[in-house]
């Protein structure tokens, strides 16, 4: 359970990200993507539907910081 004095507004949540906003993001296609995963090159996606992914921002961008 989170618990919150008067004024301090909960975290916000990480927002998760599609392979399209990833790769608009990167600028690279989402092929690349595709292949950097596959590669083992980019964090592991979250499984959203049956033919969906995505990644949390935080990922995304911890992954860009350490390159």
């Amino acid at each position: 359970m989170i618990t919150t004095t008067a004024g301090t507004p909960p975290p916000a949540p990480d927002p998760i990200l599609s392979k399209a906003a990833v790769a608009h993001w990167l600028g690279v296609s989402a092929s690349t993507v595709d292949r950097w995963t596959k590669a083992g090159d980019f964090p592991p996606s979250l499984r959203l539907g049956p033919a969906r992914v995505g990644w949390p921002q935080s990922t995304v961008q911890t992954w860009l910081d350490a390159r």
